[in-house]
């Protein structure tokens, strides 16, 4: 239900001297933003540019904050631009609002109402009109001002009655059925951008960018009612926008002169709002596809209007603030829409969810309980999007929303601490534990403590001096400790060797951090967990590929592959577990030869039914032929089944 806006009626305020009068909006608060980029970018397609001026137009490209790619490519995030968000035109300075909003001085709306005054100033002399004619026109002034409030809710606002005359603006949002692809020809001859010329006379200088949008900005109409509309005056008025030129916006208004040629003495305001809504891209001939192009067209000459009021802006400005405007109603529709989380599979809102750069989106509560369950067991590498075939980093200004500032702090210093692990130059002070870069000869200097140190045996420097390894370092220890002599750190690094040792008996270390990694099962190609280098667990050598495997190298031991293969066949595990059965019986037993394949095979208690372990055959220990079907082999009429060895 349309809020109604809260200006007393019949009742004239009149502003401070000046053009620019204050207004009152009727306009809600915009949306919060979304931490998240846009689900959906436009698409940029560069023509015409071959050669050596390829990156020319690369160099022109940036000043959009755009990247030349082909069609069908994403593109790239833009930078904010210094000036405001064009979400919607933004009210002038106000003096009582429903929503507390006011725009800065000299806006695009300030400006359209200054203009608007002006024209009013000389607009001609005013209709001598009776006093019922003023009342009824008042009266209709008023009922169509409610109308379009009711109809258009908070796109219309009200301005200040000056001089007794009503005013408001109306922000039309024009329709598209679905998307429309919007394009412009631009120049970088001179190392500025700027529109090119048309397309019938470009010159070899001209680049084409394409981009698609869902939404377009909004056109902004203000109106004046002047005391003898709607019974003999139209209402003055004033287009303003800024991504059509002068003769676009100078032949809207003159269509909207002919709205009320068709209608005189009628209200109008609604009709010329309908049309700028439905029918002003077809007017313009944007059916299939809008051309931005800059007009030089002067006011005082055939086809300027001094009611429109284009923006002078180059295209590095205006095009930013399209794809802008388009991303931001993208993420207003996804707020006030319902969506399945694809984690709890519950339906909440657009507001109750996080959207991810990679384009996914999950609830507040399970993203929440994601990123804190990986940051309490330390996978702060692999906090990635949940979406199983995503591998996309969940930003930090994300995380930092869903995690509390304990386990934000927490996040960080594992994340460094991984960083530090992963470089092959750092190292830790065994002092003070502070990280220090190592030098060509294996010695590092802490920064903090000033120790100098070898990096392979952590001691002192000793120029000249082989170092022990820690193998050597355990057998030193051990005799001391024997001897009594082993205290205090040196007890400490002892219990840290014997534990290195065996932990080493049973893992390798990787080539880059060093990390001890134990291979459980399958193959020798091994990924390391905490800097995540690839590398051969058969030689140690870090791999980027398989092609490492074609040499002395094999991809799987023996032992894996019999394992595997045991696993996956039945019949090999049968056979295996027969042979255990017949090597454990057999030497207790009578022991019956198998007539197939002439394998011994023990004999289970008085059950005279054997199994073969060695081909797979039943066979009977009395007659000593196969058994294909042991109900009519043994009975009556055949062998017994249960008999005990003479």
């Amino acid at each position: 239900m349309p809020r109604k806006s809260s200006r007393a009626r019949g009742v004239a305020a009149h502003g401070p001297g000046g053009l620019t009068a204050p207004l009152r909006p009727h306009m809600k608060a915009a949306a919060a933003p979304n931490p998240s980029p846009p689900a959906e970018r436009p698409q940029a397609v560069v023509a015409e540019a071959e050669g050596p001026k390829v990156a020319d137009a690369a160099d022109a490209l940036e000043r959009l904050h755009v990247a030349p790619a082909s069609e069908g490519d994403p593109l790239p995030p833009s930078e904010p631009e210094p000036e405001p968000e064009p979400e919607a035109p933004q009210p002038p300075p106000v003096e009582a609002s429903s929503s507390g909003r006011s725009a800065p001085a000299e806006s695009r709306e300030e400006e359209a109402v200054r203009k608007l005054r002006e024209l009013a100033g000389v607009g001609g002399e005013e209709v001598e009109l009776t006093e019922e004619e003023v009342r009824a026109n008042d009266q209709r002034q008023e009922d169509e001002i409610c109308v379009l409030e009711a109809i258009f809710g908070d796109a219309v606002v009200i301005l200040d009655r000056k001089g007794g005359q009503r005013s408001f603006q109306v922000v039309v949002h024009i329709e598209i059925p679905d998307a429309i692809d919007v394009s412009t020809r631009l120049n970088y001859g001179d190392g500025t951008l700027k529109y090119g010329a048309t397309r019938d006379d470009g010159d070899d200088n001209d680049l084409v960018y394409k981009f698609r949008v869902e939404h377009l900005p909004p056109i902004l109409l203000t109106c004046l009612l002047p005391a003898s509309y709607p019974s003999h005056r139209p209402s003055l008025f004033t287009i303003s926008t800024y991504w059509l030129d002068k003769g676009m916006i100078s032949s809207l208004c003159r269509m909207l002169d002919m709205l009320w040629e068709e209608q005189q003495g009628m209200e109008v305001t609604y009709q010329w709002v309908q049309w700028l809504q439905s029918s002003s891209l077809s007017h313009l001939g944007f059916c299939n596809e809008i051309v931005l192009s800059k007009s030089d067209i002067p006011c005082d000459v055939d086809g300027g209007d001094k009611r429109a009021c284009p923006d002078n802006a180059s295209p590095d400005v205006i095009i930013p603030r399209m794809m802008r405007y388009n991303d931001h109603k993208h993420h207003e529709a996804f707020l006030h829409a319902i969506h399945d989380c694809m984690i709890c599979f519950s339906e909440c809102p657009g507001v109750d969810f996080i959207k991810l750069p990679c384009h996914h989106f999950f609830c507040w509560k399970c993203m929440q309980t994601y990123c804190k369950m990986n940051v309490k067991e330390g996978n702060v590498v692999k906090l990635l999007c949940p979406d199983a075939k995503c591998d996309s980093a969940v930003p930090p200004n994300i995380l930092k929303r869903l995690l509390g500032e304990e386990e934000y702090e927490r996040w960080e210093g594992l994340l460094l601490q991984r960083t530090l692990d992963a470089m092959s130059d750092v190292v830790y002070c065994p002092r003070c534990q502070t990280a220090c870069l190592e030098d060509v000869g294996n010695e590092a200097v802490c920064s903090s403590c000033l120790f100098s140190f070898c990096t392979l045996c952590r001691n002192r420097r000793h120029l000249g001096e082989e170092c022990m390894s820690p193998a050597e370092k355990l057998l030193i220890l051990e005799k001391r400790q024997q001897s009594g002599s082993v205290q205090g750190d040196q007890l400490k690094l002892l219990e840290e060797l014997r534990s290195l040792k065996e932990i080493m008996k049973d893992s390798k270390q990787c080539p880059k951090c060093k990390m001890a990694i134990s291979k459980t099962e399958g193959c020798n190609k091994m990924h390391c967990g905490n800097c995540g280098e690839f590398f051969c667990y058969q030689c140690n050598r870090a791999i980027t590929g398989y092609e490492h495997f074609r040499g002395s190298c094999v991809l799987f031991p023996q032992e894996e592959l019999d394992r595997w293969e045991m696993q996956m066949n039945q019949r090999v595990q049968r056979q295996v577990v027969a042979q255990v059965h017949a090597q454990l019986h057999g030497q207790d037993g009578q022991v019956h030869p198998c007539p197939t394949c002439r394998q011994p095979s023990p004999k289970i208690g008085n059950n005279n039914h054997l199994f073969c372990w060695a081909c797979q055959k039943h066979f009977c220990a009395l007659c000593h032929k196969p058994v294909q079907k042991p109900a009519q082999h043994y009975g009556p009429k055949g062998c017994k089944q249960h008999s005990a060895d003479p």
